[in-house]
C-alpha cells in the first residue's frame, strides 16, 4: 500500500486518476496540477515507525517539540498530573499514534468556550496508569480525526488518527513519571519517548 495516511488514500486514488485523465487531455497544462498534488502527498504521507521495545513508556503521539512539561490537575480525570505540551510539526507526517498500549476508557470532543474544539481520548494502561491526550483545534484548518474507540484495546506506538496541521498536543501522565524528554526535544511519533512509568 501506498504510504499515505488511510483516512486520505481513496480521496488520493480517485484524486490520482482525475489527474491522469486530465493529462490525457490538457497534457502541456497537466504539470500545473501535478504540483499542488505533490505537495498535497507530501502533506499526508504516512511511512513506518520502529516502536521502541519498552512497555512502561510513554511514546510521543505526534511530531513536533516538547513545548512545555508542567505538574498540574488533569481537567478531563480530576487527577494530579505531569503534563507534556508539544506543538506538532507543521511540516512532519500528521499521523497519530496511541503513547501507551492499554483500553480506551473514553472519547470525546470538547468545545472551549464554544471557539475552540479538541480531540481528547483516554487510554488505562494493565498496570491501571491514566493517560489522556488533548488535541487543541483552534482553527479552522487545523483536524483531528481518530481510529479509536471506548473499550478497545491498544497498542503502545499504534498509529491511531490524523491530526493537523500544528496543532497544540497536551498529554496528561501520572504525575510521577520519570521523564525523559525535556523541553526543546523534538520527537517523533511512535518513536521517541517522552516518559518511563515507575512502579
Amino acid at each position: 500500500m501506498l504510504p499515505i495516511a488511510k483516512e486520505l488514500q481513496t480521496v488520493f486514488i480517485f484524486g490520482t486518476l482525475i489527474l491522469i485523465g486530465v493529462q490525457f487531455v490538457f497534457a502541456p497544462y497537466a504539470v500545473l496540477l501535478w504540483i499542488p498534488w505533490l505537495i498535497l502527498c507530501f502533506f499526508i504521507r504516512d511511512f513506518h515507525r520502529d516502536i521502541p521495545p519498552i512497555p512502561l513508556a510513554s511514546i510521543s503521539p505526534v511530531d513536533g517539540v516538547v513545548a512545555h512539561i508542567e505538574q498540574m490537575q488533569n481537567p478531563f480525570i480530576d487527577q494530579a498530573s505531569c503534563c507534556y505540551t508539544i506543538q506538532q510539526s507543521r511540516w512532519g507526517e500528521f499521523n497519530m499514534h496511541s503513547p501507551v498500549e492499554g483500553k480506551v476508557e473514553q472519547l470525546w470532543v470538547t468545545d472551549a468556550g464554544n471557539t475552540n474544539k479538541a480531540l481528547v481520548y483516554w487510554i488505562r494502561t494493565d498496570e491501571k496508569d491514566d493517560v489522556v491526550v488533548h488535541i487543541i483545534l483552534d482553527s479552522a484548518l487545523q483536524h483531528g480525526s481518530t481510529t479509536l474507540h471506548p473499550g478497545e484495546r491498544v497498542g503502545q506506538g499504534r498509529r491511531c488518527g490524523f491530526v493537523a496541521a500544528g496543532c497544540k498536543v497536551n498529554i496528561y501522565l501520572p504525575k510521577n513519571v520519570q521523564q525523559i524528554a525535556v523541553v526543546g526535544d523534538k520527537v517523533t511519533a511512535g518513536k521517541n519517548i517522552l516518559t518511563q512509568f515507575i512502579h
